[in-house]
């Protein structure tokens, strides 16, 4: 039930309600085996919900692992160290998220400027990519350099590559699990509705005096 929303919740209980009271109903003769198709479509329902839920929660995991994925190796500009540095916030005044840190040692507060999660960081390679090579253009130093230079641009290239394979793939899984849970939260929401009126169907009125 953990894994499950609201509705999800109030939907099972439901269900389970249902189920017995049919179950019992029919064992007694009060109602007929077709309804039994009912029993079964409830139970179908149900293993779907948990089977979503548990699908979601995965996949909303894994998100939530992705953003902790970027380190931003931040180092207080006082004394260059990170040993007492807390995170105190996220600041979205630059062109990407950072980290807003506090130094206890210095007390003092300031902004990293690096991304903090690997959705920003793909444009921040980008745009250190495009400075480095506008620099190789602009060099007219030895070719060492400029062979140094075009190393670490290789290497930047393959990470940019790897870390925008793994966010489209995030992305899409993540767009397909909100899709299905739009589509899940529906049917939940329609077959709520029928249980509903098959419940009131269910709840006849009996006279007290009859030893019916």
């Amino acid at each position: 039930m953990q894994l499950l929303n609201k509705n999800e919740r109030e939907l099972v209980k439901l269900a389970n309600f249902f189920i017995k009271n049919t179950e019992n109903l029919v064992s007694e003769g009060k109602l007929e085996e077709e309804h039994n198709k009912v029993v079964a479509a409830c139970n179908t329902l149900i293993e779907k919900i948990y089977l979503h839920a548990e699908d979601r929660d995965t996949i909303t995991k894994n998100r939530e692992s992705l953003k902790s994925l970027i380190k931003d190796n931040a180092s207080c500009p006082r004394c260059n160290s990170n040993t007492h540095l807390k995170i105190i916030g996220v600041d979205t005044e630059e062109k990407w998220k950072c980290n807003r840190y506090k130094c206890r040692r210095c007390n003092i507060q300031f902004t990293w400027n690096r991304p903090n999660n690997p959705w920003d960081m793909i444009p921040f390679t980008e745009a250190l990519i495009s400075e480095l090579e506008n620099k190789i253009a602009s060099m007219d130093g030895p070719e060492d350099a400029k062979e140094q230079i075009h190393g670490s641009l290789d290497m930047m290239k393959a990470n940019l590559l790897k870390i925008k394979e793994v966010v489209e793939s995030s992305d899409e899984e993540y767009q397909d699990m909100l899709q299905r849970d739009l589509e899940m939260s529906r049917m939940v929401h329609e077959f709520k509705n029928f249980l509903m009126i098959e419940k009131i169907k269910l709840d006849t009125w009996k006279n007290p005096f009859s030893d019916n």
